[in-house]
């Protein structure tokens, strides 16, 4: 092909085609623009300098098909020239960048003469770091209007939700029981409930509406005499969708039954009540949040009991034995707060978007379908089928004009099978393209005028590309 297209190879060249071989080998989907950029070093615009086709000429070379495993087909992407590429970020229920004051705040940490400090120690420097934890565990009860005592902080979120549900069904393992939870949870909850059926417990998968909430009726008709613990997330990570925890939290107080919530997507976006909901354990995560990566805490009610998960020392009460991330305590503390204080202010400005952008996405393409509910659902989340169109396709071409989606399609993920999610919603995604729209801090206006300066004819080029 280099022959054939008079391109002499350089070290760029192979170390783009062996990453992607690499990358293909070990997901059986080619990589991105911005896999290429974040691991290989190689950007966007150098890449579609030394090749003639830019990414589909890597794809060529490499012998990466455009299909997924199994053989079931993906469409090509939109060949679309781009004027005035800039790069939006869409795509803020993935993950979230450290905000400005975030970073500032760290630097600041580790300008400081003591950071190194561990905090269990007894010296002057270790007990200003000490106080400095104790800073950002109240700042995170405050914005749950919490006891400080009650936060536990954790490695991430994943962690958080496996030391809320195995930490209270451990104790039962002499004589295992019955678990509640939804068909629609994350991964971190259902695989855990996996784990556990292993162990000798009993779930039940509670299903939702065709919105997909998870009603508190559903929930009550699920409990046993022998339930240890119902787990329902406060808003579900794909469909943005908020489930009614105050009246579910109800249910198993009046049971006797704790209640495990990941709120995980919920925190910071939407006013939670752990206390006044019944709730007993509630788990979140810094980087959802615009704090770093690899830090998360888990609220526990006072008088629920945990095993630990991590023996070897007395941190964060005896519950998560592990020297502390310092730095992500600090961040997760001032994130939280500074959301907590924005709430109101930002929940308003991203639900405007939020509304724009779909009133946009309908005025061109008519028959597009909203997955989740409207009404209850997180001010910044719109999730959304496409119809006619590949949602790998889709997103690949959104890609190429600088503007990261999340998206659920064989071709994207590596995988034939659309999402437990939107399967529970009973969308057709053979008929439709599924994208997730994340909306963020930094979301204007402008982002989405430049999305729609070019998505009507990304949507053209695909779906004459279907016909062909």
């Amino acid at each position: 092909m280099a022959r054939r297209t008079n391109t002499t190879l350089t070290d760029a060249h192979w170390q783009v085609l062996e990453y992607a071989s690499d990358y293909y080998a070990r997901h059986r989907v080619g990589p991105l623009y911005r896999n290429l950029d974040r691991q290989a070093g190689i950007s966007r615009e150098t890449l579609d300098r030394i090749f003639p086709h830019g990414l589909q000429s890597v794809y060529g070379w490499v012998g990466i098909p455009v299909q997924a495993a199994n053989e079931i087909p993906c469409k090509p992407v939109a060949n679309i020239q781009v004027d005035d590429y800039r790069e939006v970020f869409l795509d803020h229920n993935a993950t979230t960048y450290l905000r400005t004051e975030v970073r500032n705040a760290l630097r600041g940490f580790l300008e400081a003469p003591e950071p190194f400090a561990n905090p269990s120690s007894s010296s002057t420097q270790a007990r200003k770091i000490h106080w400095l934890i104790d800073k950002a565990r109240v700042r995170v009860a405050n914005a749950l209007g919490v006891y400080p005592s009650g936060i536990v902080f954790t490695g991430g979120g994943s962690e958080a939700i496996a030391l809320a549900i195995k930490g209270v069904t451990f104790r039962h393992l002499s004589a295992p029981g019955h678990l509640v939870t939804s068909v629609t949870e994350h991964s971190a909850v259902l695989h855990t409930m996996r784990f556990l059926e292993g162990l000798g417990f009993s779930v039940s998968y509670v299903g939702v509406d065709p919105e997909g909430i998870v009603s508190a009726e559903a929930v009550q008709a699920a409990i046993r005499p022998d339930t240890h613990l119902v787990a329902i997330m406060a808003a579900n990570n794909e469909i943005g969708t908020i489930n009614p925890i105050d009246e579910i939290g109800a249910v198993c107080r009046n049971a006797g039954v704790p209640l495990m919530v990941d709120a995980i997507q919920a925190f910071g976006k939407i006013p939670l009540h752990p206390k006044e909901w019944g709730v007993s354990l509630l788990a979140l995560s810094g980087h959802k949040l615009y704090a770093p990566k690899g830090v998360g805490a888990l609220y526990v009610a006072p008088e629920q009991t945990l095993v630990p998960l991590i023996h070897g020392g007395e941190q964060e009460g005896g519950r998560r034995a592990c020297t502390e991330n310092v730095m992500g305590i600090l961040g997760l503390g001032l994130a939280a707060s500074l959301a907590h204080r924005e709430l109101t202010q930002e929940s308003e400005r991203v639900t405007h978007l939020r509304d724009l952008l779909l009133a946009r996405l309908l005025s061109i393409e008519p028959g597009l379908i909203v997955n989740g509910s409207l009404t209850r659902r997180l001010p910044n989340n719109l999730n959304v089928g496409f119809p006619g169109i590949d949602s790998g396709s889709l997103l690949l071409s959104l890609d190429q004009i600088g503007i990261a989606v999340s998206a659920g399609s064989a071709c994207y993920a590596g995988g034939t099978e659309s999402s437990h999610v939107i399967r529970a919603l009973g969308v057709d995604t053979k008929r439709y393209g599924i994208i997730r729209f994340g909306l963020g801090l930094h979301t204007t206006e402008a982002d989405i005028d430049y999305l729609f300066r070019y998505l009507p004819t990304i949507l053209s080029d695909l779906h004459s590309n279907n016909r062909h």
